[in-house]
């Protein structure tokens, strides 16, 4: 699979000028347009944390493109932060984007009388570290198996390698 985290740079300074019913329109238009690209592209939400979004390719649904489908979706969904920004007043929006790619647990997780589907693994983690530790704001950053499932369809310059918070492995890491 391919998991794609994207958060709003900076969003607990500008939603801490704002009253609770602003904040909540803002992340509304803003999670909003961004499902609109995930959908698109038969992706999966997983799940909003935050100002955040988990989003899957490849499960459930099997998608032989979905590293593809995950850059593809990145990229609009940047296109659809700066139209989202254009159309409306008040503050600028920004985000970073990480994906990874690789093995997980797919399914429902949980306790007996709340489960939920998501997706587990290192796989998942490494995409968060991605999103949180290396991009900068308005970047998509991949992983190395990423970058290698693409075969080359998205320009991409590599980063380098680096060992994040929590891995004993270092991993490549490219800038889209």
């Amino acid at each position: 699979i391919s998991v794609l985290f994207a958060d709003l740079v900076g969003f607990t300074g500008i939603a801490e000028g704002l009253a609770p019913a602003t904040v909540a329109a803002l992340l509304n238009g803003f999670f909003e347009a961004m499902t609109e690209v995930v959908f698109a592209l038969d992706g999966t939400l997983d799940k909003f944390i935050g100002d955040a979004l988990l989003v899957v390719f490849g499960a459930p649904l099997v998608q032989a493109d979905h590293a593809v489908r995950s850059v593809r979706a990145a990229l609009a969904m940047r296109e659809a932060l700066a139209r989202l920004n254009h159309g409306r007043g008040g503050p600028v929006l920004r985000m970073r984007i990480g994906i990874n790619s690789g093995s997980a647990l797919v399914g429902d997780i949980g306790a007996a009388r709340r489960r939920e589907f998501t997706v587990l693994g290192d796989v998942v983690n490494t995409a968060s570290r991605l999103e949180s530790d290396i991009a900068r704001p308005d970047q998509i950053v991949i992983g190395g198996e990423t970058q290698r499932l693409l075969r080359g369809a998205f320009p991409a310059t590599p980063l380098g390698a680096f060992t994040l918070r929590g891995r004993t492995e270092p991993i490549d890491a490219y800038l889209v």
